[in-house]
């Protein structure tokens, strides 16, 4: 990635000031390199480059910008407000995430409009429209299809199976999940395969099979654990492995899995959980464990409410 970034800045320096009546195809090359440099300060999670970026070339892309061009920038700046929440985005991210899917509409490139409307889907997910998020990777996973893109593809399936999880569809979260791990696997998104196993584990879960659910959670936990930058989901394991635990009155070891929905590494939880999560950890390593078992019930009823179970 640094060479990429160095390659992207002598681009910017050999293109230049504007000169003098710059033609379109000037303007549309000086904004297709600030979006490279914005995705890929999104994919290093430099919030703050991209928006001092966007603020810069706002005005120029809204005057300037090919409409494609115009609808990337917005998908940009919602995936950057996306991370500078730590992914609880507010309604003024989906808002700018729908915009970007009607900018994407008026310009005619289906690759472009399936990561837009991706990321909106995406979005939603994380603000808790799951209804309109199953929609959304299901048409994004249809024009990445269309267009033959493998990862976009696994992106759009893997987040169809939260999307239907969260919406307690374990036959839709089953099938998603197993196509993602299939394509996942090929591609060798470990991330991916990771969420693929989480899920079915949910699903294992939901249908009584422990032993299938503690396998498919604890592979899914090693998967990330064993990637140089893991990914911040361990919730999607570990709620299933606390519950198992809890059932079987095993007690300390769900402590010890609930302690790793609050690492600071991870994607937050709902605060109302997550303050009911420590609450149950801290009662628990005081000696209290009639309140921490009493505290684990609410906990574990919670997570159900707020679709995480």
């Amino acid at each position: 990635m640094v060479e990429t970034a160095r390659e992207f800045g002598l681009a910017d320096k050999e293109l230049g000031e504007a000169p003098a009546g710059a033609a379109t195809e000037w303007w549309e090359e000086k904004v297709r390199i600030q979006l490279e440099r914005m995705h890929l300060f999104y994919w290093q999670g430099m919030v703050k480059e991209m928006r001092e970026l966007a603020d810069q070339y706002r005005a120029v892309i809204g005057e300037r910008a090919a409409p494609v061009q115009r609808a990337r920038f917005l998908k940009m700046i919602a995936l950057s407000m996306l991370m500078d929440s730590r992914f609880q985005p507010s309604s003024e991210c989906v808002a700018l995430a729908k915009r970007a899917v009607m900018a994407s509409e008026e310009a005619d490139d289906l690759a472009e409009a399936g990561h837009v409307i991706f990321a909106c889907g995406l979005i939603q997910t994380f603000h808790g429209d799951f209804e309109e998020a199953a929609q959304a990777c299901a048409k994004a996973l249809e024009l990445s299809e269309r267009i033959g893109d493998l990862v976009l593809q696994a992106r759009c399936v893997t987040y169809l199976a939260v999307a239907y999880r969260r919406m307690n569809d374990c036959a839709n979260c089953n099938l998603a999940a197993e196509r993602a791990f299939e394509i996942s696997t090929g591609l060798a998104m470990v991330e991916y395969i990771a969420m693929a196993k989480a899920n079915l584990g949910w699903v294992a879960w939901r249908q009584n099979d422990h032993a299938k659910a503690e396998k498919l959670a604890s592979e899914a936990l090693n998967l990330w654990h064993g990637m140089e930058d893991p990914y911040s989901f361990d919730w999607m394991a570990l709620w299933p492995l606390v519950a198992i635990a809890f059932a079987r009155k095993d007690f300390s070891r769900a402590v010890e899995y609930a302690r790793g929905l609050l690492d600071e590494n991870q994607h937050p939880l709902a605060e109302n959980l997550k303050a009911t999560v420590r609450r149950t950890c801290e009662e628990w390593e005081r000696g209290a464990e009639e309140i921490a078992i009493a505290s684990f019930v609410s906990a574990i009823q919670a997570a159900r409410d707020l679709a995480y179970l």
